[in-house]
């Protein structure tokens, strides 16, 4: 982790409510929101600058779908774990382009803290467990899919 004891986490969402609502949830989850970015460049530039530990990021941002190429850098760049937050589940690869999982939008603050909260033990290094309803692991770091040879649910949609 960096800074601080608590895991740091950047917001990458364009609809500006949305993302202050994200931050205080994450607040509430034992994170320290750094800041939010609504659209691509912007988001690779403040992850550069603030190194976060974690990464929400929508599908489409302002300047269009472009959460996709932004996830991937973060993830593989700067080795951000990354998690989408999307109503658009179509548009995540199923590889999940380097992220960690999926949270699908709508989604409730219960929900949504779960996650969170499954997300602060995997970066202390703490045993996860099963991850929360509300969050969908990528196939590489779900173990039940490496078992049974399945693929993403959205590779067949």
């Amino acid at each position: 982790m960096t800074r601080t004891t608590m895991p740091t986490a950047l917001v990458v969402e364009d609809e500006v409510l949305l993302a202050i609502e994200i931050e205080a949830l994450l607040d509430e989850a034992g994170f320290e929101p750094v800041g939010h970015a609504l659209k691509s460049g912007d988001a690779i530039k403040l992850a550069r600058e603030l190194k976060p530990d974690f990464a929400l990021v929508d599908v489409h941002l302002l300047d269009g779908p472009t959460g996709v190429d932004v996830a991937r850098r973060l993830a593989l760049e700067l080795g951000i774990l990354v998690v989408f937050m999307t109503g658009n589940a179509r548009r995540v690869p199923t590889d999940f382009a380097g992220a960690y999982g999926l949270i699908e939008k709508p989604y409730t603050d219960s929900g949504l803290l779960a996650a969170l909260r499954h997300i602060q033990a995997r970066l202390s290094g703490e045993r996860t467990g099963e991850p929360p309803p509300a969050l969908e692991l990528a196939p590489r770091y779900d173990p039940r899919r490496a078992k049974a040879g399945s693929q993403s649910r959205h590779a067949a949609e």
